[in-house]
């Protein structure tokens, strides 16, 4: 997979903060329809592969008006191979070409998640950029939840999770070698593949909203 994403960069009450949003994944073959969607916490280190880019997003007020290649970050890496791993097990090809949207609670890019929440509840004047979501479709193949302990945006995390009732949520922390059962979507670096593909289990192919779901 690759992946693009928009950036825009900010002046802010605590100096120049880089945004992304609108995010995807391609398959190698190119974009196609969109058949599924993963929301987690915030943008970490990716960034645009352009250095020159890059750089004027680090340096100055700019936005990358077309999506551009993006560096994946380890986050992103272990779910492309999580989700991979999922159609394999389900015994479903992905097909030829296809999308998956990639959301955040909120879009600071930052990779330390104490940081951006300090930064998401602190800078002001920018919430059109801090939460700026795409509109989410109906019917995606598949939902992955996956922002970790979060108490930012609560209202939205519930209607996420109340809207895509069959989303996959794993609710196993595994962290510095321990294990404990949480109430809250487990961040992909602190979630075992193992416990990812039991979540996804029958779970590939109905990302349904709660109305489809009642209808059916």
């Amino acid at each position: 997979m690759e992946t693009y994403a928009h950036f825009v960069s900010k002046k802010t009450n605590q100096g120049i903060k880089v945004f992304r949003h609108h995010t995807e994944f391609h398959s190698k073959n190119g974009p196609g329809k969109a058949i599924g969607l993963v929301v987690m916490m915030n943008p970490g280190n990716a960034r645009p592969i352009d250095d020159s880019i890059f750089n004027r997003l680090e340096n100055s007020e700019y936005e990358t008006k077309e999506p551009v290649l993006t560096v994946p970050d380890n986050t992103m890496k272990k779910v492309m191979r999580m989700i991979q791993e999922a159609y394999d097990d389900s015994g479903i090809i992905l097909p030829h070409q296809y999308s998956i949207h990639i959301e955040n609670i909120f879009n600071i890019r930052e990779k330390d998640s104490d940081k951006a929440k300090r930064y998401a509840r602190s800078i002001s004047g920018i919430d059109h950029l801090m939460f700026k979501s795409r509109e989410l479709f109906k019917n995606y193949d598949f939902v992955f939840f996956a922002w970790g302990k979060l108490d930012i945006a609560v209202e939205r995390q519930k209607d996420l999770l109340t809207k895509y009732p069959k989303a996959i949520v794993v609710n196993k922390l595994n962290y510095r070698g321990a294990l404990k059962d949480v109430s809250y979507p487990v961040h992909p670096l602190y979630m075992k593949t193992d416990y990812f593909l039991e979540a996804a289990k029958d779970k590939i192919g109905i990302g349904l909203l709660e109305e489809d779901a009642n209808i059916l």
